[in-house]
């Protein structure tokens, strides 16, 4: 979807109401052709919101019912600090809302706008742009549309990346390897983009970080022109001068990030190892995944691990499973689907007791190089690979005094080999769990 514009000062507010009685809206922030954002507030916990309203009938007429379910999709899975993040989906007849993180302190645009920044300053915010963009290749997402105005902050003034309603998913890579849609804004937009060849996505995201550390840093644009085809031709060129305030090690770094040839352009891998990026950097730790425990006392820290790593002696005991648990294993209860395509799992019955079958599930995940960031009497979680890009969540539940259902749900990684993962490494190591019946049953 098109990108929000901030809401000038002549545009009315809507009078104040209560959405679904939750939320109470305010001020009009931005607007575009098929949605408007309003600041908001959760009125049962004080906390300020951002709520994107989408208009239906609209979204239907110009046929992006897709590119709605798939920012829905795409947002579920991210979770990084510097990610704006989606809290919930609500939708009535007319609307569908996006209940989101507020970022208070507003666009990066406005800020560069008035004035360059230090090239200091250009790098913190250059390091959590690529901190945040690394998080989402991993995760197979390619924004494709970075510009300042889609990077907010917030109140510590830490960079938030927003508006992922051009972005793409592994699944849309076509057999040649490569993304055809043709989108973004043209002045952030890749040569490969106007060859109209098809294009990586995570290359393309490369050039448009790169075009925003030359603004932070200049304040005015690469490549830039009042006739669309001379800048065209100026970004597949590759011809643009970096001001003479700019150091050796940033000019050499923006040459790598601005070649036009995608093939020879800079990696995140190989940006994070770069000399100027290095300088004061912290790389983000963090298990945060959207891959949640059931139990709604499994609450996350602000580190992003959770609040019952480790063994928990005063955990929750074991739940009996009642009828509504057993009919609800049944598919056809399962909403997720809806709006979440990546979730797979498994279910088995055991005959183990809970501490055999934890023990035997930590034993196999650590084994394996993974890492256990939550443990209870009747669930673990597990993280690893690449950027946590395999998450794992087994809990349990009481079936009878003798059985035990053991619930397997993991990320489905759409970069790395999960899958094998966990039939390969993690199921043949929990065979020995598993109730088998006999020849009749």
């Amino acid at each position: 979807m098109p990108a929000l514009e901030l809401a000038g000062e002549d545009t009315a507010s809507p009078p104040e109401k209560t959405l679904f009685g939750k939320y109470e809206v305010g001020r009009l922030l931005g607007y575009g052709a098929f949605a408007k954002v309003y600041h908001a507030r959760d009125v049962h916990t004080e906390q300020s919101v951002a709520i994107k309203a989408i208009s239906k009938q609209r979204i239907l007429k110009g046929g992006l019912a897709a590119n709605v379910k798939r920012e829905i999709s795409i947002m579920r899975r991210l979770r990084h600090p510097n990610i704006v993040r989606l809290l919930e989906v609500l939708a009535n007849k007319k609307k569908i809302y996006f209940v989101l993180e507020f970022a208070k302190g507003g666009e990066l645009f406005a800020k560069v706008a008035k004035s360059r920044f230090s090239e200091d300053l250009s790098r913190r915010y250059f390091q959590q742009l690529i901190s945040a963009i690394g998080y989402c290749h991993s995760r197979g997402v390619y924004h494709r549309d970075l510009k300042p105005e889609n990077l907010l902050l917030d109140e510590n003034w830490n960079l938030k990346v927003t508006d992922f309603g051009l972005s793409a998913l592994t699944e849309q890579i076509r057999p040649d390897g490569l993304l055809h849609t043709l989108c973004g804004t043209p002045a952030y937009v890749a040569p490969e983009i106007l060859l109209k060849k098809g294009y990586d996505g995570a290359k393309v995201d490369i050039w448009s970080c790169g075009i925003i550390l030359f603004v932070l840093n200049s304040g005015y644009l690469p490549f830039n022109d009042p006739n669309l085809m001379v800048m065209y031709k100026k970004i597949c060129n590759g011809e643009f001068r970096v001001p003479r305030w700019t150091s050796p090690d940033l000019k050499r770094l923006l040459s790598r990030l601005l070649d036009t040839n995608p093939q020879t352009r800079i990696t995140v891998d190989e940006i994070v190892n770069d000399p100027w990026f290095k300088i004061g950097y912290k790389d983000v730790k963090f298990h945060h995944d959207y891959l949640e425990l059931k139990d709604e006392d499994d609450e996350e820290d602000d580190s992003g691990g959770s609040s019952s790593s480790g063994s928990s002696s005063g955990g929750d005991n074991l739940k009996m499973m009642n009828a509504f648990d057993i009919i609800s294993f049944s598919s056809g209860y399962k909403l997720s689907g809806l709006f979440d395509e990546v979730e797979d799992g498994e279910r088995f019955l055991s005959t183990a007791t809970p501490e055999e079958i934890m023990e035997t599930v930590v034993a196999v995940a650590e084994g394996e190089g993974l890492t256990v960031v939550t443990r209870k009497e009747w669930c673990v979680k597990v993280v690893g690979g690449h950027s946590c890009n395999f998450v794992m969540v087994v809990e349990l539940k009481r079936l009878t005094e003798e059985l035990v259902v053991v619930e397997v749900r993991m990320r489905e990684s759409v970069v790395g080999p999960s899958n094998r993962i966990w039939k390969d490494k993690i199921r043949p190591g929990l065979n020995c769990l598993i109730y088998k019946t006999g020849p009749a049953g």
